[in-house]
Parts: C-alpha cells; structure tokens; sequence
C-alpha cells in the first residue's frame, strides 16, 4: 500500500495527464522563470502542478487525500484499507479516538 503522498503525486500525474492543457502550460516554464525565484526548473513545475491540482480539488471541495487514493489506487479493496489508514491517522492527529471521528464525521 502507497503513502497518501504517494497516492497525491500519482493522482496529481493522472490529473495533469488528463488535462493535457495544464501540461502544455506547465511545459512552458522556463529555466529564466525559476531562477528569477530562486529554484529549479524542475522545482517550478512540481509547484505549479501542485498549485492547479489542488485548485481543482478545492473547486470540487474534495479532500485531497481522499480524492487521490480514490483516484490512484484501483483495487477498491486496497483504496478502502488506505482511506482507513489515512482517516486514523487525521483522528489521532487531531486528538480523537477512532470511534470519536467516526462518530463526528457520520463513517
């Protein structure tokens, strides 16, 4: 099973492989665009893509990680583990026990 940050960067690269407009836009940083910010080109376009990927996400008021698990992993068994892993660990974080968030939440 992948991280959720797996999970983000891979479904990140399905979006933008989706959206060949992004990537055609992507495409065009230059190597002079970076350096004016003081990193690389390759840096730049991580950002950017991060940038219109989480645009999308935050129009369609999706949570990130959820999403792109839901994206990214095809076996539904293995994306339901992972979705579980990723909610328990968001309710350790925020100092709740498992039956708490699901409580809260309606899981």
């Amino acid at each position: 099973m992948k991280t959720p940050e797996e999970y983000y960067t891979l479904a990140r690269a399905m979006f933008l492989q989706a959206h060949p407009d992004f990537q055609s836009g992507l495409d065009k940083i230059s190597e002079q665009d970076a350096k004016v910010l003081g990193v690389t080109q390759e840096k730049l376009r991580e950002i950017q893509a991060d940038r219109i990927y989480a645009a999308f996400l935050r129009a369609k008021k999706q949570d990130a990680m959820l999403f792109s698990i839901q994206l990214a992993e095809p076996d539904k068994e293995v994306a339901a583990k992972a979705i579980e892993k990723y909610l328990r660990t968001h309710a350790e974080a925020l100092g709740m026990t498992w039956e708490e968030f699901c409580i809260k939440n309606e899981l």
